[in-house]
């Protein structure tokens, strides 16, 4: 038996049966670069994950934060696409998360909220490029082809208090 993700069938408290993590990362490893895209609403995860995936990316995805931080917890992600509005927290607080664990992979937020200084806050906080929805193929492509070449920005650590 092999586990999908982190839902839990809350009829029988087991977790449901997919792939495990050691066969999803093994079909990762022959693709250009690995990317987790975290979103609450199925089709957008299904749009991305294949359109990303018919340009020779591996791409997993999760519904919710605490989704993406178990994949993160046993896969070595390339690159992170975040949506800023999800069930058990906010896009934001997982790319803090994800930027504690990993500082050097980029970070994307992809969502349809957000105003000037929405957009402003969050990748003040963290993250590296927004992408407010509806967006170009040709845009996402680029911009994920030049996070992966160059990288997460460059954040100061948290001083202690």
């Amino acid at each position: 038996d092999t586990l999908i993700g982190t839902r839990i069938n809350r009829t029988i408290g087991r977790p449901l049966l997919r792939s495990d993590h050691q066969l999803q990362t093994a079909r990762m490893e022959h693709t250009k670069a690995r990317i987790l895209h975290v979103d609450d609403h199925q089709d957008t995860r299904l749009m991305m994950a294949a359109l990303l995936q018919d340009r020779g990316y591996g791409v997993l995805t999760a519904g919710s934060v605490t989704e993406a931080l178990d994949l993160v917890g046993n896969i070595n992600f390339d690159l992170y696409i975040l949506d800023i509005r999800l069930p058990d927290g906010t896009g934001v607080e997982l790319c803090q998360k994800l930027r504690e664990k990993h500082p050097g992979v980029p970070i994307i937020y992809y969502s349809a909220y957000g105003d000037a200084a929405e957009v402003e806050s969050a990748l003040a906080r963290c993250g590296d490029a927004y992408l407010k929805k509806p967006v170009c193929i040709a845009d996402i492509e680029d911009l994920v082809a030049r996070l992966l070449k160059t990288g997460a920005r460059k954040y100061p650590l948290p001083q202690a208090q």
